[in-house]
């Protein structure tokens, strides 16, 4: 809204002029100093006006007061004329006002707005250092969107300000260490102003090299039918391996810990291993020398490893597994749910009619010279299968059962004695149960939910509105009831 307010000297000084909203004979603007303020909206202050306004008038838009032939104008966004909206308003009048040259307007003229260009993003292209290098130079590209008229400025960690930079923009001497962190920022400008969110990238010179570890080797002097390196480096990294006759050049390749060489002939032998950082430093190799005599006695324990196992939960009653050793030529003995060790086929073994519940997997290898994996390798899952409820006939009335101590072999039945109506206002409910054994602990599910330890009465948190399952299954030595008990009931709102 335009609204033109006039002194009495108005026509004169502007022949031809919109005709003024309002006229007031005494309405003379100090041109040294003062303030004019719309209530409420907005103030602007001038000069040598030092009071203060309602809204804030902030600093003088002009400290030495009006030049002549001028008068403030209200600005929004430089080169961006538009309209006035409450965001553009920041109540500092060196800001939102600047001198123009008088143009006189009412409000019966047409006001267009021009939207105003937006400022351009600024973007670090894919010419930057990796986000962990050792080089202590670096070089970034960066482009800005739109382009047209884009000037670039940079920063670098704690530079106290942005200077002005192209594309590509390279630093050299950065200083580096075990891991120092480095931040890079470029912004945009452009007529249409300055990216106010700068692009960012920070990376980290590491320039310490990796130490690695020899932690298990064979013994001096030890047979040569499996010869075993375990080992680790002081940081994340890669290792690579050389196995070569003493005094020869080394031959380096890629390794992981547990390194096995089988069949070696008599001789003498240099293991080396070095250690890769991520910034791609690479560590002085550990070493380690001994003597292969196929005569003498083997003495070294095989590794065991678990292949494939099943998924932990497990929906099948069956169980298959497949493992290997370090060592060419092993055999193997596995146990079952804390049974006894006994020998198991190379290929794999496989255990059917699982009950539901946990179960426990362990596996050894034994090597040509009979020395047995001290530490299994183990694995623990557990079975929930799914009865398959076929519907029938109601049954007769059950009789009411007479807890009897049976064999933990056989698995319990599972009966809800207590339980809620099909339809329920209590959001809360509770369930009574027994086994048919005794010594039976019980576990409780709720909808899709895990089973979980529970015990009679079994009181649920508050539910939601809607139809719901509760499921409970009587455990005893191990053995879980495989047709558990199941109510489902819903829970309504009250009237």
């Amino acid at each position: 809204m335009t609204v033109l307010v006039a002194d009495s000297e108005y026509a004169a000084g502007f022949p031809g002029g919109p005709a003024p909203n309002g006229t007031v004979a005494s309405f003379n603007l100090d041109p040294v100093g003062g303030a004019v303020c719309w209530a409420g909206l907005d103030c602007t202050s001038w000069g040598s006006f030092s009071g203060t306004t309602t809204p804030s008038s902030g600093s003088p838009a002009d400290p030495g007061g009006i030049p002549a032939g001028k008068a403030l104008r209200r600005t929004i966004a430089p080169n961006c004329p538009t309209l006035l909206e409450p965001g553009d308003d920041t109540d500092v009048s060196a800001t939102d006002f600047l001198d123009a040259t008088p143009n006189p307007r009412s409000n019966s003229s047409a006001i267009v707005e021009t939207i105003c260009p937006p400022a351009p993003n600024t973007t670090i292209g894919a010419t930057k250092p990796a986000l962990r290098t050792n080089s202590t130079e670096a070089t970034f590209g960066f482009t800005a969107s739109p382009a047209e008229g884009a000037s670039f400025e940079c920063k670098l960690d704690a530079e106290p300000s942005f200077s002005a930079c192209v594309s590509p923009k390279s630093y050299t001497g950065l200083s580096g260490g075990a891991g120092t962190s480095h931040t890079f920022q470029v912004r945009s400008t452009s007529s249409a102003g300055t990216d106010p969110t700068p692009a960012t990238y920070t990376w980290t010179v590491d320039t310490v090299a990796p130490t690695a570890t020899i932690d298990t080797k064979p013994a001096d002097a030890s047979p040569g039918a499996s010869a075993a390196f375990t080992f680790h480096a002081s940081e994340t990294s890669s290792f690579q391996c050389s196995l070569v006759p003493l005094g020869e050049p080394a031959s380096f390749s890629a390794c992981t810990s547990g390194k096995t060489y089988n069949a070696l002939a008599n001789g003498d032998y240099t293991f080396e291993v070095r250690a890769t950082d991520q910034a791609t430093n690479v560590g002085a190799p550990a070493a380690y020398s001994w003597e292969v005599d196929n005569g003498a006695a083997d003495m070294t324990p095989p590794q065991t490893t678990i292949e494939t196992k099943p998924a932990d939960p497990s929906a099948s009653s069956s169980a298959s597994f497949t493992y290997s050793s370090n060592e060419i030529g092993s055999s193997f003995e596995c146990a079952f749910d804390g049974g006894g060790f006994s020998s198991c086929p190379v290929a794999g073994i496989t255990y059917s009619g699982l009950a539901n519940g946990a179960h426990t997997f362990q596996v050894r290898a034994l090597d040509p010279s009979e020395n047995v994996d001290p530490t299994p390798a183990g694995y623990s899952f557990s079975v929930a299968v799914e009865a398959l409820v076929t519907p029938g006939p109601t049954p007769a009335p059950v009789p009411a059962l007479v807890p009897t101590v049976l064999p933990v072999a056989l698995p319990p039945q599972t009966t809800l004695s207590g339980k809620p109506g099909a339809k329920t206002r209590d959001r809360t409910p509770s369930f009574r149960f027994h086994a048919d054994v005794t010594g039976a602990s019980y576990e409780c599910a709720i909808d899709k939910q895990p089973f979980k330890p529970c015990r009679s009465p079994f009181t649920t948190k508050s539910l939601p509105f809607g139809r719901h399952t509760v499921s409970v299954r009587a455990v005893v030595g191990g053995a879980a009831d495989r047709s558990p008990a199941k109510f489902s009931f819903r829970v309504v709102r009250g009237s």
